[in-house]
């Protein structure tokens, strides 16, 4: 198979584990162990194949696919076990679930960092003809957007409240959040809640 034959299966191999069909979160449920394994399993996938294929060289070559198995494999384990722990710690606590937002974000994140990664990629095959620019950002792409999407996942699990608590007066609890406004293009932070 040809260099640009290896790339362009292998950068399948990426977007099929990126776009694969997750368990999906029912709102009247409460989730078990297993769906948070599940969603742990294919987060965990997908990053250990990004981190695998960036580890292999500069052309690839035929007994390579083996760090793209053991990525995938390690990142499938470590993803699993992350998965359980959240939702262990998920256990007894009131709606919304953080370890649930916390899965949820890092996944879409993983998913819209490969696919950002790639249209930069896009670009670089443009400018020198290298298909390996395809996988490599779509591999980069995924590693930060699972990164950007732990943080945002973690900020909105930790600030998110299903029903604000209020005091006495009728005064609930102030939290920080992202305003829009009529006169601005770009949400803004500020502080909401009611006094």
């Amino acid at each position: 198979m040809s260099r640009s034959g290896r790339a362009a299966s292998t950068l399948v191999l990426l977007a099929g584990f990126c776009l694969a069909p997750r368990p999906s979160w029912a709102a009247e449920d409460t989730p078990s162990f297993f769906t948070y394994g599940f969603e742990g399993f294919w987060t965990g996938a997908e990053i250990g194949l990004a981190a695998g294929y960036l580890s292999t060289g500069d052309d690839y070559d035929s007994e390579e696919w083996r760090k793209l198995a053991f990525g995938a494999g390690v990142g499938a384990l470590v993803g699993v076990g992350v998965g359980v722990a959240l939702g262990a710690v998920d256990v007894g606590s009131g709606p919304p679930d953080a370890g649930r937002v916390i899965l949820r974000d890092t996944g879409y994140g993983v998913g819209l960092g490969a696919l950002v990664g790639t249209a930069v990629g896009a670009l670089f095959l443009i400018d020198d003809g290298r298909t390996k620019n395809l996988v490599t950002g779509a591999a980069l792409g995924a590693l930060a957007g699972a990164g950007v999407g732990l943080v945002f996942g973690v900020f909105e699990g930790a600030t998110a409240s299903a029903e604000p608590a209020r005091d006495e007066a009728g005064a609930g609890p102030l939290r920080f959040a992202l305003l829009g406004s009529e006169a601005s293009l770009w949400p803004l932070p500020g502080v909401e809640g009611t006094f």
